[in-house]
């Protein structure tokens, strides 16, 4: 009888070290710093600026967003609609008197973007930004917020 009950006790403690045994994936430490090409964590506009990005700007219904170039006739790219739609213009021109831009895309449609540095809040979450901007696409305005990322 005296084995039955050491070997119950036995057991008993193995299985008590065996559920406090952390999971491997653990072992990391909390504070590790991610590795340069794990990007999993940098925000869409850490990334955008990383990839030389002068403005971006996002709007909501329905979800838009634009990215423009640096320089003096920057690239622009925009997504439209919650990303049915993509829109390039290769070469954008500084708007004369004005902040913002315009061109046009390869098939001629006329797309320009007029920002205005103001508190901008984009309606759908409790972010505020330096930029509000109105982005045209040929007869459609499409209206948000964003930031110069290169200042």
């Amino acid at each position: 009888m005296n084995a039955r009950i050491l070997l119950v006790i036995s057991v008993m403690a193995l299985a008590g070290c065996a559920m406090k045994t952390p999971p491997a994936e653990s072992t990391v430490p909390v504070d590790a710093e991610p590795s340069p090409a794990d990007t999993s964590h940098a925000s869409p506009w850490d990334e955008a600026k990383a990839h030389g990005i002068g403005f971006r700007g996002i709007g909501n219904e329905p979800g838009w967003l634009v990215e423009v170039g640096a320089g003096e006739t920057p690239v622009l790219h925009a997504e439209l609609d919650y990303g049915e739609r993509k829109v390039e213009v290769a070469r954008m021109q500084s708007l004369s008197g004005i902040l913002g831009y315009v061109g046009k895309t390869a098939d001629g449609t006329e797309v320009k973007l007029h920002l205005q540095r103001e508190d901008c809040s984009d309606g759908m979450s409790d972010n505020t930004y330096p930029v509000s901007a109105r982005l045209m696409i040929g007869g459609k305005t499409y209206g948000g917020c964003g930031r110069f990322l290169q200042e």
